[in-house]
């Protein structure tokens, strides 16, 4: 499994995203964040996290409850500028604003996944 990386990055505002902005206008006035994430078909540690990680009954509702989650195909999307990504899957969590405020790449087991939701969320 790959190890989870954390970087912190700040600006990056997404412009002209169709799938953002339906994210952001499905929030409506709900606290929360969307987090986009880059994938490909082949990709194991993706599906791994879009098949059991995000389903997990820990981490679904807490998904539902906090953020709109997209996904990018890094072959067939087109990807919003500044959002460039050295690994996969890597997961944006961008405010309403379509400013970055965390990134992760790689992937987690469901309950350090979780711990870092909700790190991100700012809750201990």
């Amino acid at each position: 499994m790959i190890c989870l990386s954390v970087f912190t990055l700040w600006g990056g505002a997404i412009q002209n995203d169709d799938q953002f902005k339906g994210a952001v206008a499905s929030i409506g006035k709900e606290n929360k964040l969307v987090l986009m994430m880059y994938t490909t078909d082949d990709c194991p540690e993706c599906a791994y996290m879009k098949q059991k990680v995000f389903h997990d009954a820990a981490v679904e509702p807490y998904l539902n409850r906090y953020f709109v989650v997209i996904e990018k195909n890094v072959h067939t999307s087109k990807l919003p500028e500044g959002y460039d990504f050295f690994g996969i899957p890597t997961m944006f969590f961008i405010d309403k604003g379509g400013n970055k405020k965390e990134t992760l790449v790689g992937s987690k087991r469901a309950q350090p996944f979780l711990n870092e939701l909700r790190r991100i969320r700012g809750i201990k």
